[in-house]
């Protein structure tokens, strides 16, 4: 706050206390900077008296719905220790610039990460001056500690094993950058289900994208010839954006599923459920995951000297068949 208000933090202290000694212009711009980033003068004052904001950052691309639901289970958690959570937007690029914004702007006892990629040099030089606890959430961030992984590997699995029951052999596994852990993980697990049936795969069908409707729309209209020639005849779907592109791509070309294509997505909602037919999911229980790493990352704030000596919390999956595949024919 002190930093929005281009002042020193005595200087806010002796304006919240009514201290004499300190011009009208800046007592209104301090007052101006309280008001514009949502503090109450006792909740400053305490702060910097303790030392503790009682605020936890949450730094997700929220543009993934899914993050609502965690950022619930979060704060769910939190209520019960009188902390706060502030869900920052960082989008797809310059994470590191807006990182740095927010930070600018808001103080936090401790952090929770889920950045687009795993090796980012400019985030990594910026969290190491940080003396607050980072947690991240299925990312594997060198020199952070991972707080919550779920486990994509048996659901994925799963999922391909039950593809191959059917007949299924071109399955397509649609996805995200390869650089992060969900996606390697069930990169592996999708090639395990096929070398346990003495199946081979092909590479070819290993698909990366963005985290978007668009991403996934253009990956499934690249798909449509080995679709109608028959050499793919199932998808695999990793992220529920990715996924909304593929639905509008299946109906704008006509096709049916699970005549013309068997599907498979990760997430269940209102959607998955409601279509006609209903869609077979991987679910991750996403308030369940909040919090779980907000238990973690509280204890890591309560007891610091614990911080990364704590194994992860793995969060389970379950693969949900419905009426969205069928046998290849």
């Amino acid at each position: 706050m002190a930093n929005h208000a281009g002042v020193g933090i005595g200087t806010v202290s002796r304006a919240i206390n009514g201290s004499a000694g300190i011009s009208a212009k800046t007592k209104r711009k301090i007052f101006e900077s309280i008001e514009q980033l949502g503090y109450s003068p006792n909740q400053i004052a305490r702060s910097m008296r303790s030392n503790k904001y009682k605020s936890i950052g949450f730094f997700v691309d929220i543009s993934n719905v899914a993050f609502a639901l965690i950022a619930k289970g979060i704060q769910s958690e939190l209520d019960n220790s009188s902390y706060t959570l502030s869900l920052c937007d960082i989008g797809t690029s310059d994470v590191a610039g807006k990182i740095t914004s927010f930070l600018e702007s808001r103080k936090f006892d401790g952090i929770i990460l889920s950045t687009p990629t795993e090796n980012d040099d400019d985030l990594q030089k910026l969290f190491s001056k940080l003396n607050v606890p980072i947690v991240t959430l299925d990312r594997d961030v060198p020199g952070l500690v991972a707080g919550v992984v779920t486990d994509y590997f048996s659901s994925v699995k799963k999922a391909t094993e039950y593809l191959l029951t059917l007949g299924h052999r071109g399955i397509a596994l649609v996805g995200g950058t390869g650089k992060i852990r969900p996606t390697k993980v069930s990169i592996e697990a999708y090639k395990e289900a096929f070398r346990e049936q003495g199946l081979a795969f092909d590479e070819g069908l290993i698909l990366e994208g963005q985290f978007t409707n668009e991403s996934g729309k253009m990956l499934m209209l690249n798909l449509l010839p080995k679709i109608k020639s028959g050499k793919v005849s199932a998808i695999l779907s990793l992220n529920n954006q990715m996924f909304h592109g593929i639905l509008e791509s299946i109906r704008e070309n006509q096709l049916e599923y699970p005549r013309d294509i068997s599907i498979i997505t990760v997430e269940d909602n209102e959607l998955t459920k409601l279509l006609s037919p209903a869609i077979t999911v991987i679910r991750r229980p996403l308030v369940t995951i909040g919090q779980s790493i907000s238990r973690i990352l509280i204890k890591y704030m309560e007891e610091p000297e614990l911080y990364g000596k704590m194994p992860s919390a793995v969060v389970p999956t379950e693969f949900i068949v419905r009426d969205s595949c069928s046998l290849c024919k």
